[in-house]
C-alpha cells in the first residue's frame, strides 16, 4: 500500500469532500481516502499495482476539482 496526498484548493465543504471520497473509491485499488476540509488535502492509500497517482488526479478533476 502507498499513500498519495492531493492539494485541491476548490474543496469547501464537506459535500465536496463526500463527493470526492465517493469518486474515487470507485477506482480499482483504493484502500482508503480522507479529505481534510482545513488543509484542502486528499489523501489516498492506493495499491501501486492496480491505480497510479495520475489516475487518481484524473479522477478528481473529472469530479470537477482542480489540482494543484
Amino acid at each position: 500500500m502507498q499513500t498519495a496526498i492531493f492539494n485541491v484548493p476548490s474543496i469547501s465543504c464537506s459535500i465536496c469532500a463526500v463527493k470526492i471520497q465517493e469518486g474515487i473509491k470507485t477506482l480499482g485499488g483504493i484502500n482508503s481516502v480522507t479529505v481534510d476540509l482545513k488543509t484542502q488535502d486528499v489523501r489516498v492509500d492506493y495499491s501501486p499495482d492496480n491505480i497510479t497517482p495520475a489516475e487518481i488526479k484524473r479522477k478528481i478533476s473529472s469530479l470537477g476539482y482542480e489540482i494543484i
